[in-house]
């Protein structure tokens, strides 16, 4: 498959507009004390737009170049796998809604699905680093932050699907 230069550029652009949305939210505060390892995934808002934009192979790349990115900046082996597993796992159910019941299921379906998993996601890779099964008693608190996330992300995936100019999101 021939990938045209307009279509690396827009990957790339998008690649930055991620991580630097990543590093940014990697600042903020911690939202729960009891479970500092849960995060919004604002960056998530620049994989769902590679999906629909570039599909979901692209988007497979996509999501590896920038966990791959942001671990070299951030420079942590534990943070990397959070992320690594968060991310994949988000992008799988993600991907996997969006080419099988997307126009009927709402991107904020769409969105919230991969936001959960993630968590789940997350939650694990912490319970077999820390071998603390206890912790999977806060997925059900995980889980309904990922809900509002979800609909953060989704909300502002739909935005910018509707909002940007078909010049910049036409790459067929």
């Amino acid at each position: 498959m021939k990938i045209s230069a307009k279509r690396v550029a827009a990957m790339g652009v998008l690649l930055a507009a991620a991580c630097i949305v990543f590093l940014i939210e990697s600042l903020v505060p911690t939202l729960f004390p009891m479970a500092p390892y849960v995060k919004i995934g604002l960056a998530n808002v620049f994989v769902l737009l590679v999906i629909i934009y570039f599909g979901a192979w692209q988007a497979f790349v996509f999501v590896l170049a920038k966990n791959l990115l942001t671990a070299l900046i951030a420079w942590s082996t534990f943070a990397f796998l959070l992320n690594l597993a968060g991310s994949l796992c988000a992008y799988l159910v993600m991907a996997g809604l969006y080419a099988a019941v997307f126009p009927r299921v709402s991107l904020i379906s769409v969105s919230i699905c991969g936001a959960i998993v993630s968590n789940i996601a997350r939650v694990s890779v912490v319970v077999l680093l820390m071998q603390t099964p206890s912790l999977y008693l806060q997925l059900p608190f995980v889980s309904v932050f990922s809900v509002a996330a979800g609909v953060i992300v989704g909300v502002l995936t739909i935005l910018s699907v509707k909002h940007l100019p078909e010049r910049l999101t036409n790459y067929k």
